[in-house]
């Protein structure tokens, strides 16, 4: 489960950047990985899966909230993956839940959640390869002109070597 995974050392100023968003708890940093000069952070908070774009390399937290996108946990009438059709289907096993929107400085971002694991889709990436930055479970592919991030049981997750 997500809750069971350990959280990464994800620095002061990301993590500080990420709890200034308006929420019960602190966020629990699953993975950050780094797309073209961005740093793309995956965590969990009050039962919602998020992603959110920081400059790559921060020294200070930033002064504004991140924008950020958010699927909360699957509930009563989540979509199954068990057909593996499209994303998030084809990368999370089980019920998920789903969420997308514009992320600057990329065309748009697609969130799963699941009980094991999350995906996130990233669209418009270019010819930038993803590069792990922290996160035990991270795992992160390119498809086509998209980078694909997963974090959790890999049991749960369906990528490129799954």
């Amino acid at each position: 489960m997500l809750d069971g995974l350990a959280a990464t050392q994800a620095g002061v100023p990301i993590q500080r950047s990420i709890d200034l968003l308006p929420s019960e708890g602190a966020a629990k940093i699953l993975g950050v990985a780094e797309i073209s000069g961005t740093d793309v952070v995956l965590w969990v908070r009050g039962g919602v899966c998020q992603v959110a774009l920081l400059p790559d390399s921060l020294t200070e937290p930033t002064a504004t909230a991140p924008t950020t996108v958010g699927a909360p946990r699957p509930a009563g009438h989540a979509g199954s993956s068990d057909a593996h059709q499209e994303f998030p289907g084809t990368v999370l096993d089980g019920k998920y839940t789903a969420a997308s929107a514009q992320l600057q400085p990329f065309r748009f971002a697609t969130v799963g959640c699941s009980e094991k694991a999350m995906s996130v889709k990233i669209e418009g990436v270019g010819k930038s390869l993803p590069a792990k930055k922290s996160g035990d479970s991270l795992q992160l592919w390119r498809e086509g002109q998209n980078a694909v991030l997963a974090v959790g049981l890999p049991e749960a997750i369906h990528g490129p070597d799954n």
